[in-house]
């Protein structure tokens, strides 16, 4: 069974609306509903905001079903200036980018990394270029923390230059899916770009595009999953 995560409930009643066969569920409070997409089987499971709540919802998940593979959707700012507000960052890995233990560890303390699967990354970023959708392959750093301020953006950039985006959840969705040796991919769409003031939409007219585009994707990437 291939899991479907996200965080909003736009994002989830995108995807549900387009499934087949589905059985809602709740475990432990947790929100997941089975069904078919493109007569595969999925479950879709809202994970909540932030990295402890991914964790554990996450956990939740894989101690009730078992998971083939995982596909994490939502929402990130931009860090780079090329990019546009709705462009698609996929991850080739994730870091928690708040993590640090450089007092004892030195520079080896700072940021926990994991590894996207390369097959799903490749077949999400063709996926994405069928749709017209500007793709940006690479890293995703993960925080529990919004980027808004300037010194926050700062840090980012000279801690981790190769983010390209930066959002809440992936870097714990990447580590339980490491240790459950899950194979994982993230997505995010742009809601905007950091370093870019004129790089902000309307955000309910974002969430409203952002999470048909999310729904249109997962479809058409189960033909090729």
């Amino acid at each position: 069974m291939i899991g479907i995560i996200v965080a909003m409930d736009s994002e989830w009643n995108a995807i549900v609306e387009i499934m087949d066969q589905v059985e809602n569920i709740q475990i432990s409070g947790i929100s997941m509903a089975k069904g078919k997409l493109n007569n595969k089987n999925v479950i879709i499971m809202k994970s909540g905001v932030g990295k402890g709540n991914a964790a554990m919802s996450m956990t939740i998940l894989f101690e009730n079903f078992v998971i083939d593979k995982v596909i994490n959707i939502g929402t990130a700012g931009g860090l780079k200036p090329e990019q546009k507000v709705l462009d698609a960052v996929v991850s080739t890995k994730v870091v928690q980018h708040d993590f640090d233990t450089s007092a004892i560890d030195g520079v080896d303390g700072i940021g926990l990394y994991y590894e996207a699967d390369q097959e799903l990354v490749i077949k999400i970023k063709q996926v994405l270029e069928n749709m017209d959708v500007r793709v940006f392959n690479g890293l995703i750093a993960s925080g529990d923390q919004f980027i808004a301020e300037d010194d926050k953006r700062m840090r980012l950039e000279h801690l981790f230059p190769d983010a390209i985006c930066a959002e809440m959840e992936a870097g714990a969705i990447g580590q339980v899916c490491s240790h459950y040796h899950v194979p994982f991919v993230v997505l995010r769409s742009l809601s905007d770009v950091a370093c870019n003031q004129d790089s902000h939409i309307d955000f309910s007219v974002y969430v409203t595009h952002a999470a048909a585009r999310s729904a249109k994707l997962c479809k058409e990437l189960m033909k090729v999953l």
